[in-house]
């Protein structure tokens, strides 16, 4: 059982780590920039001499909107990238305790984890960081910015989550 209590709280604890450790990445230093953009938008394979979310600092350094939608993309792909590391420890450490131990006094206990136990980890960790991954990836941003250069707006949803 103090295995199982063990391994529980440790669980809860690494899980509570990848909320409270979520980078907030910051843009570069703005700098006076133009309303208008006049060149088309790069797709994110064509970006090649830097990260493609400092290209798209550079190019909408004066419009706050557009800022704090690379911003929101930025923050929910590095959770995503938790989710799937705290879950890859989670797993770890789970299969590192799976075995037969002898205690002092002789006595042995076999600790195994099912399949479904390890399903259920991997369903849940990666279900949630490959769903973030998935719906904030560099091609949504993409989408998302090349809309709002046209229309000058963003989606309903996006707009909800930048207010």
């Amino acid at each position: 059982m103090r295995l199982l209590l063990r391994s529980t709280l440790t669980l809860f604890l690494l899980g509570g780590l990848s909320f409270t450790t979520l980078a907030q990445t910051m843009p570069p230093a703005a700098a006076p920039a133009a309303e208008a953009v006049s060149s088309p938008l790069l797709k994110p394979g064509l970006v090649k001499d830097q990260s493609y979310k400092k290209y798209l600092y550079q190019r909408y350094v004066g419009n706050e909107q557009a800022t704090r939608v690379i911003r929101l993309f930025a923050r929910r792909q590095t959770g995503g990238k938790l989710w799937l590391g705290t879950g890859a420890l989670a797993i770890g450490f789970v299969a590192s305790q799976t075995g037969t131990k002898t205690s002092s006094n002789g006595g042995t206990s076999t600790t195994t984890v099912t399949p479904l136990g390890y399903g259920l980890m991997l369903g849940l960790f990666g279900g949630v960081g490959i769903s973030k991954l998935a719906r904030y990836s560099n091609e949504k941003l993409y989408q998302e910015l090349s809309d709002y250069d046209r229309d000058h707006a963003f989606s309903p949803n996006v707009q909800a989550k930048i207010e």
